[in-house]
């Protein structure tokens, strides 16, 4: 039977399992990546008791880790802009209040459309850009960043490989889980990206057929890997 390969935690992909459970589009759940405390990590729990006129949060995970270090630090009252609704919900989810919500899941949105001005906390991993100082920097920002989280490859079985090397769609959210593929297996099945790009790193590892939603999310997504699937079948 072909399936979709979802890649994520499967709480993360939760939603989008069920989605194409409703779909009828089979599935199997590998993993690729895992997440670390990174090296600003207990910086942080001390950063959020001080005045930001902003907390930026750019991935689900990365609110995970700062809703670790919110009850750590007492539940300080802070202006969190969120990244696309799935990051936003993740916050809501740990009673977290989200002033600002970028429309869609990109870091140069968030950063362009930003209110107000002043200083700003930007708890991210290792691995992100610079792009998000760069755009608020040059709108009068004062950004402080912290690299709170390492993102790693997850060491797979050959069970897992192999269910990698037999996909009829990856679905990919990320240029570290393009990598950790890469790392993993040699089949360069189609890809449904989350966003663009993740499908641009899919391109540049290799993968010859690759989509992505116009709007990143998790419905857009859905409904992009849904349409692979029935492409490839």
């Amino acid at each position: 039977m072909s399936y979709v390969v979802l890649t994520r935690d499967r709480e993360k992909d939760g939603r989008l399992a069920a989605r194409l459970e409703e779909a009828g589009v089979p599935y199997r759940s590998v993993p690729l990546l895992k997440h670390a405390p990174g090296p600003d990590h207990d910086r942080l729990a001390p950063s959020l008791r001080e005045d930001w006129d902003w907390v930026l949060v750019t991935s689900p995970t990365a609110a995970s880790f700062l809703l670790s270090a919110w009850e750590e630090a007492g539940n300080p009252g802070i202006r969190a802009a969120a990244i696309g609704k799935g990051t936003a919900a993740v916050l809501e989810s740990g009673g977290m209040a989200v002033s600002y919500t970028s429309p869609k899941a990109y870091g140069s949105q968030l950063a362009g459309e930003l209110g107000g001005s002043g200083r700003v906390l930007w708890p991210t991993s290792t691995l992100a850009g610079d792009g998000m100082k760069k755009i608020l920097s040059e709108r009068g920002f004062s950004l402080v960043r912290l690299d709170v989280y390492l993102t790693l490859p997850r060491r797979l079985s050959d069970q897992e490989k192999g269910v990698l090397n037999q996909a009829a769609v990856a679905a990919l959210a990320s240029p570290s889980a393009v990598r950790a593929w890469v790392g993993a297996s040699r089949a360069r099945p189609p890809v449904a990206a989350i966003g663009r790009v993740s499908a641009r790193a899919a391109l540049d590892a290799g993968f010859e057929r690759v989509w992505f939603p116009e709007d990143p999310g998790i419905e857009g997504w859905a409904g992009v890997i849904i349409d692979v699937y029935h492409r490839a079948g």
